[in-house]
């Protein structure tokens, strides 16, 4: 039960890392658009979710990978975490002056980007049959 609760938890804790490390980059894609207090236009939004929605799907497919048992449900308790963490941090900023739109689709790519993940690692762990016949 700790394990899979650690399992969780960390590639959660690991996607929110990995999202704040890649603030640095879009200054340097977009160095106009990112001024203390100005809302950045839409392109360096659709960056930021592009950038999210890889990110999420990698740590759902480690979430898969590292899950000691049962990966859809350690995948599916990920999405849970992350989609009620998702709205608790919407709530406060939706009047803050940032498009409805990106926050929105960070909550709508999340359930997505889950799955993704959960069948990327299916895909990776597939084994071929064995033989039986004289280990050929």
């Amino acid at each position: 039960m700790l394990r899979s609760i650690g399992v969780v938890a960390g590639c959660y804790v690991l996607s929110i890392i990995l999202v704040i490390a890649t603030d640095p980059l879009l200054p340097h894609f977009f160095p106009r658009d990112f001024v203390r207090g100005h809302i950045p236009s839409n392109p360096p939004l659709l960056v930021s979710t592009a950038f999210f929605v890889v990110i999420s799907i990698l740590c759902a497919a480690l979430c898969a990978r590292f899950a000691p048992s049962r990966a859809g449900r350690h995948v599916l308790w990920f999405f849970i975490v992350g989609e009620v963490i998702g709205i608790a941090a919407t709530i406060p900023n939706w009047s803050k002056g940032w498009p409805h739109w990106y926050w929105l689709s960070w909550l709508l790519t999340w359930p997505l980007s889950c799955w993704i993940g959960l069948f990327l690692h299916g895909r990776g762990t597939a084994r071929m049959p064995a033989t039986t016949a004289g280990g050929r």
